[in-house]
């Protein structure tokens, strides 16, 4: 049991500062609102857009297609002025990638592969039972963030050019050579951004490569400010943070440490309110409830970059060795673009004979996000 090393004057206070922010954003709309304004805010938008690719007049079978990491900060510059969400940083395994078509140098999209949550619903059936945290390190990971520029992703499908790239041996060679012997990688999933709103998905329409396992449910914590994450977190990790974790309230190496991080920061507070306040417990408890968290469900993909025997290998802790299907070979890069050639230029050629071609570059500024009737399109 947790040891109460709190006065009922400093859990009060945390409990005031979370209600301050979260009483500000009464729906889910104002809530993205808020912090998307507070990540766009200090970013120079028209600097980084001038990397984006914006020739509508370019085919898709004229196009190069080049694929490079890139460090945090560019990642961050760019795909937080292109993506609609606010962009989290993260703690973990993370690879980021950028798409380029060569001939400019312009990107065409973003990519952040990075540590999956510890249990998904879709992933258990699929599987057949609750993975252990040691299967999920090892062996997969989540698609983050796979989003194109726009219109390039309206005019010529490159959300699933993206996609299609997730699903490569690049990316297995990446994560593998990257953490050595900690990673293993035969599975990669993600899930649509749209949930149950659409129908329809980007990844829709590229199995064998990408396929469809269901729908993903579970109460999802809305996350506060940076601001007042850090203060909560500074102030808790030198009374409850432990040596063997850097400090930290939770052991960093699992999956998602900072949501679990702050998962802990709240089950902190609860715990001590119960012994201090049973009145402000249970008024604590029913806030988080509904005004911290939000129902989320989302179409789940996932990917076996080619081999046959997933389940088996994970669940042997790899004691099975992995085995190549006929197709491995089609998950290489360079075949998986002329798969999104073809289906590309059909789709561009389509929209130039009936004049619908977008032209104009589609980028997130603060201004913008001020007046616009603000949905999360991408």
């Amino acid at each position: 049991m947790m040891e109460i090393k709190l006065t009922h004057e400093e859990v009060m206070s945390m409990v005031e500062t979370l209600n301050g922010f979260y009483s500000k954003v009464p729906t889910i709309q104002d809530y993205f609102l808020e912090r998307k304004k507070e990540k766009i805010v200090n970013i120079d938008v028209e600097h980084w857009s001038k990397q984006l690719f914006n020739d509508h007049t370019l085919e898709p079978k004229d196009m190069d297609i080049v694929v490079e990491v890139v460090d945090q900060n560019t990642l961050n510059n760019l795909a937080q002025i292109t993506i609609s969400l606010p962009l989290e940083s993260q703690i973990g395994r993370q690879v980021a990638l950028g798409v380029k078509e060569g001939k400019s140098g312009k990107y065409l999209g973003f990519i952040k592969i990075a540590s999956p949550v510890l249990s998904i619903k879709p992933r258990n059936d699929f599987f057949g039972e609750t993975l252990r945290a040691t299967h999920v390190n090892k062996h997969m990971v989540n698609g983050a963030i796979i989003v194109p520029t726009q219109p390039f992703g309206f005019n010529c499908l490159g959300g699933k050019l993206l996609a299609l790239i997730c699903t490569s041996h690049l990316v297995l060679d990446l994560f593998n050579s990257k953490y050595g012997d900690k990673m293993n990688l035969c599975f990669l999933e993600t899930t649509s951004l749209y949930g149950n709103i659409k129908s329809s998905s980007q990844y829709d329409g590229l199995e064998p490569y990408i396929k469809y396992n269901g729908m993903t449910e579970s109460d999802l914590f809305l996350f506060p400010s940076d601001e007042i994450y850090m203060k909560l977190r500074n102030y808790l990790r030198p009374i409850y943070g432990k040596e063997e974790w850097n400090g930290m309230l939770v052991d960093p190496v699992p999956s998602a440490p900072k949501m679990r991080e702050y998962t802990k920061i709240i089950q902190i507070i609860k715990t001590h309110l119960k012994e201090l306040d049973p009145e402000e417990y249970t008024k604590f408890s029913e806030f988080v409830k509904c005004c911290m968290k939000t129902k989320t469900k989302k179409r789940y993909y996932y990917t076996n970059f080619g081999y046959s025997n997933i389940k088996e290998h994970v669940l042997s802790d790899g004691e099975i060795q992995l085995e190549k299907k006929e197709n491995f070979h089609k998950h290489s890069l360079d075949n998986l673009i002329e798969v999104w050639r073809k289906k590309s230029q059909k789709r561009w050629e389509k929209l130039n004979s009936e004049s619908r071609l977008k032209e104009n570059l589609e980028v997130y500024t603060l201004e913008k996000i001020q007046n616009m009737d603000y949905e999360m399109i991408r």
